[in-house]
């Protein structure tokens, strides 16, 4: 399993974590007073939660179910918008008529944006250019540019502006319109109103299917019901009973399901929007309010196996994509040791001391590949190459003055076995390499020379362009710290080729794990 699913729903001053797929109470966090609508970032390691009764935002580690920050914020906090980074969040301060812009990994307010009245709902364009915010007390919506934290607009809309989604494509904003009874349909591009879709009685929030990009559903807290909306015919597709005085809801990853928090009879209403009827009804211990869906953390090794029965792991993959790539067929490592590798000093006044020495990546000698089927063996070959790394050494003489020396290391003879697997004549197999080279210990001068011990770590491939047809997760995750280099005795080599004391570099294959930080 790659990751899990969860519902984060806002209780009397906590948070219930829910299985999607199982419908299980995972935990109750404690946050602050009266909590409203959370948003999960987009990587799913955060939840942000905005405290109305506390004028703070909690914000929760998804992966240990813990507060990692409590962030004070403007008066009476509504809502959250969090960028496609996951590193910028936009908080709605109904009581201030501001916005609070949060660095979440510093878990800091970095700026204060003056919006209109009563502000209770924000929400972010899919390219992250526009910032939206529905003032429910000036019947309007402030366009805010990210950029520079600024109003660069505001749009009329109905009464009491509440709920906002933009469509899949960039190209529309939806505004539920609570005194209205009716959602505003605005033209992003000119922000300027396209359309007014009648919907309940009282609407509160809307979610778009993040999937199929037809749909939109729409709470009506005084109707009972949930609206379906087409966001190509801009109508109401059809009406979804659901509990008592529905407010919050979000849709799935896989766009299967439609969790809503019904105020009125503490539960949560679960829609299959392939029926568009109620396929599960949880009860809650308080009365719900806002909720939040989506994976907890992100896939922690893309190179597990994607088990396609599996819908923990196909929550998150939103289409299908074709892409043109170099697929690696084979690959092997090994490492190189110079011992007592000797430059000739250049023209100075010694004595000299050592600054710096830098490697390129290796390259392959052209004219050097000799490429030959082994019989015995069908598709592995025998590979003869020579490789050349070429590195920059730094010096600085008596007087203070730099010199740089440049050149390449001993050729590197490869002679190796390699698989190339079947395919027409006409296909071409690319021979590459990747090296990482490193000075082994101190520099040992002479009245001509300085002498170093060089490692050298390389990996040779067998490479092809092809078309794979890939699922679509997302943005890969930030990888860990490096692994630090352990200092070499007076014999480099001898535990330089020893794996157990200096093994093969993990940032060759850095590790994909969540993290709080």
């Amino acid at each position: 399993m790659l990751f899990e699913t969860h519902a984060w729903v806002t209780l009397d001053n906590a948070v219930a974590i829910y299985n999607v797929y199982s419908d299980v109470l995972v935990a109750t966090i404690p946050v602050g007073t009266n909590p409203q609508f959370p948003k999960r970032t987009p990587d799913g390691t955060k939840v942000l939660v905005p405290n109305l009764g506390s004028n703070t935002v909690s914000i929760i580690c998804t992966s240990t179910n813990q507060v990692l920050a409590t962030i004070p914020v403007g008066l009476a906090p509504t809502s959250v918008a969090i960028d496609p980074t996951s590193t910028t969040a936009y908080v709605t301060n109904s009581g201030s008529g501001t916005v609070s812009v949060i660095s979440i990994p510093t878990h800091t307010v970095v700026s204060t944006i003056t919006v209109g009245t009563g502000p209770v709902d924000v929400t972010i364009a899919r390219d992250g250019s526009r910032v939206y915010v529905s003032n429910s007390g000036s019947n309007s919506v402030s366009v805010i540019n990210p950029v520079t934290n600024t109003v660069i607009t505001t749009i009329a809309v109905g009464t009491s502006p509440n709920g906002l989604a933009v469509s899949l494509d960039n190209s529309k904003l939806f505004v539920v319109n609570s005194g209205s009874n009716n959602v505003s349909v605005i033209s992003t591009a000119t922000n300027t109103i396209l359309s007014t879709i009648a919907v309940g009685s009282n609407p509160q929030k809307i979610a778009a299917n993040p999937v199929n990009p037809v749909f939109m559903y729409v709470t009506n807290f005084g109707s009972n019901s949930v609206s379906v909306l087409s966001t190509t015919g801009l109508n109401v597709i059809t009406t979804v009973p659901v509990g008592i005085n529905p407010l919050g809801l979000d849709v799935t990853g896989d766009g299967t399901q439609v969790w809503v928090a019904n105020e009125g009879d503490s539960s949560i209403s679960i829609i299959n929007t392939n029926t568009n009827t109620i396929a599960a009804a949880l009860p809650t211990s308080f009365p719900p309010r806002g909720i939040t869906v989506g994976r907890v953390g992100s896939a922690l090794s893309p190179s597990d196996p994607i088990d396609l029965t599996d819908p923990y792991q196909l929550e998150e993959i939103t289409e299908s994509v074709c892409i043109i790539v170099e697929k690696v067929y084979a690959s092997c490592q090994q490492r190189e040791c110079f011992p007592a590798f000797t430059v000739t000093l250049p023209t100075g006044v010694p004595p000299f001391t050592f600054v710096s020495m830098t490697f390129a990546n290796g390259v392959i000698v052209p004219g050097s590949v000799v490429i030959t089927p082994i019989p015995s063996r069908p598709n592995f070959s025998r590979v003869q190459f020579t490789i050349e790394i070429p590195y920059t050494l730094t010096l600085r003489d008596s007087t203070g003055t730099l010199f740089t020396v440049t050149g390449n290391l001993p050729d590197i003879n490869k002679d190796i076995v390699l698989y190339f697997p079947p395919t027409r004549p006409e296909f071409d197999f690319n021979l590459r390499i990747e090296t990482r080279t490193e000075v082994l210990t101190s520099p040992l001068f002479t009245t001509a020379t300085i002498q170093l011990a060089i490692g050298s770590f390389v990996i040779t491939k067998v490479t092809g362009i092809v078309q794979l047809l890939v699922p679509a997760f997302g943005f890969c995750p930030e990888p860990t710290a490096c692994e630090e280099f352990p200092v070499i005795p007076e014999n480099p080599c001898l535990n330089f080729f020893d794996t157990t004391l200096t093994p093969f570099p993990s940032d060759f294959f850095p590790p994909q794990l969540d993290s709080c930080r």
